[in-house]
């Protein structure tokens, strides 16, 4: 399957790009009064080089320290918790280091404490509680740009993911008619279906009862059986084509003929019915698993 692009230096480069607009725009930190005006090129670089580093010292600690690495196939809150630590962690780090860098330009290396001490020499959070306030106000802008790149990678990933299970589809090779032994599903009620579980199509739980989907010469049949699904695949765990895909449903991946879906979710395609059957996001590895049948196909 195509790898879907994840965190790369060009992520980087448009954040720091975007505080350069910031920076230009908004003049912040009280440059407007600097000495060093005649430099404005050279401070410009400066700052956007220095949130490039601060970047990559954040998606460091994110991904490593808090755990909350760079993943477009977690769902949107994951996303959210990820990204909110992201630039709470580069807020609070670039407010320190470039409040001090202009300190240092103002007033030379040897000053550089002066960002955290006032006139008598006290020290103090003013100086910097002023650049946090700032940073934020641009890092807001950011996020837009973040939203929207982040949706359609993550939809990138989905499209893949669907694609790639549909490859597998089409690349298993017709499974010859099999007679496989009959099996007695039984309810509470002593109410039973003797059935071959390669004739089942699906298994639906609604309620205590089971739908149980399958053919019979030729024909769809439905049984209700008062019973749970649990039990059920438990009675049919040797029947490795059988996949619950979903806390309500198992399926015979045999008579699966097309998946798809969106972001939100993946749905299955099943022979001679019109109804989708859902895919959890816990089972779509397992459904990739088996689609090939005993390793006879492998993924791309």
């Amino acid at each position: 399957m195509k790898k879907i692009k994840k965190i790369s230096i060009w992520d980087y480069v448009l954040l720091s790009l975007g505080f350069f607009v910031f920076f230009t725009l908004m003049r912040p930190y009280g440059i407007q009064n600097s000495v060093n005006d005649n430099l404005w090129a050279l401070q410009s670089l400066g700052c956007c080089t220095l949130i490039f580093i601060g970047s990559i010292i954040t998606e460091l600690i994110v991904t490593y320290i808090l755990g909350f690495p760079c993943d477009y196939s977690k769902e949107w809150p994951y996303q959210v918790k990820r990204k909110v630590s992201f630039y709470i962690i580069l807020v609070i780090l670039v407010s320190a280091i470039i409040g001090m860098y202009f300190t240092v330009i103002e007033w030379g290396f040897e000053h550089w404490y002066y960002y955290w001490v006032d006139y008598d020499g006290e020290f103090t959070l003013e100086y910097y509680l002023n650049s946090f306030t700032q940073n934020v106000i641009w890092t807001l802008f950011v996020s837009i740009y973040w939203y929207f790149i982040t949706r359609s990678r993550m939809k990138e990933y989905k499209i893949q993911e669907l694609l790639s299970l549909n490859e597998v589809i089409e690349r298993v090779e017709p499974v010859k008619d099999e007679q496989s032994a009959s099996v007695e599903i039984t309810g509470e009620y002593k109410e039973s279906l003797t059935v071959s579980p390669s004739d089942i199509l699906y298994i639906e739980s609604v309620a205590n009862y089971l739908s149980i989907w399958y053919f019979s010469e030729g024909e769809l049949m439905q049984k209700r059986i008062r019973n749970t699904l649990k039990n059920i695949e438990e009675l049919l765990s040797d029947y490795t084509f059988l996949l619950h895909c979903h806390r309500a449903f198992l399926v015979n991946t045999r008579f699966i003929t097309h998946v798809d879906g969106n972001s939100a979710g993946c749905q299955l395609h099943l022979f001679s019915i019109d109804r989708t059957i859902p895919v959890s996001k816990a089972n779509i590895d397992s459904l990739r698993r088996i689609l090939p049948g005993k390793g006879k196909v492998g993924m791309d």
